[in-house]
């Protein structure tokens, strides 16, 4: 029986190392070294976990950087004296908070393990911006 026409179409193949025959491990995305269905089932675990976190750090960044932008957009209205815009932050100051406040966070979100219970929605994700605003 040839699997690998199967195998090619389908959105990912998935082959046996040790008992798949080389056309199929030729046609294969993922080969199986252990012949081993846990582990499919081990790396799609893994896949959702780096996903949530890549979710996790892009909703801390983006919260952040619109909190950032805000301040400084509001800085615009307010004029000094000499008529020129008052900033409320300095540009190392921005620069500061962008690379050690917002950044260090942002990376312990991205190593934090899978969380079973913890999955993000579309809504979920729009209230979590919405309140850290």
């Amino acid at each position: 029986m040839n699997d690998a026409p199967a195998i090619k179409e389908a959105d990912v193949g998935i082959a046996m190392g040790k008992m798949g025959t080389e056309v199929t491990k030729q046609a294969a995305d993922i080969v199986l070294l252990d012949d081993n269905f846990a582990t499919i089932v081990a790396a799609v675990e893994e896949g959702r976990a780096i996903f949530d976190n890549i979710k996790k750090f892009i909703v801390h960044e983006i919260t952040s950087n619109i909190a950032s932008l805000i301040l400084l957009v509001i800085g615009l209205a307010f004029r000094d004296s000499q008529n020129l815009s008052v900033f409320p932050l300095s540009v190392l100051q921005t620069l500061w908070i962008n690379t050690f406040i917002v950044a260090m966070p942002s990376l312990g979100l991205s190593f934090e393990k899978r969380d079973p219970v913890f999955a993000f929605t579309c809504i979920t994700m729009c209230v979590l911006i919405v309140d850290r605003i």
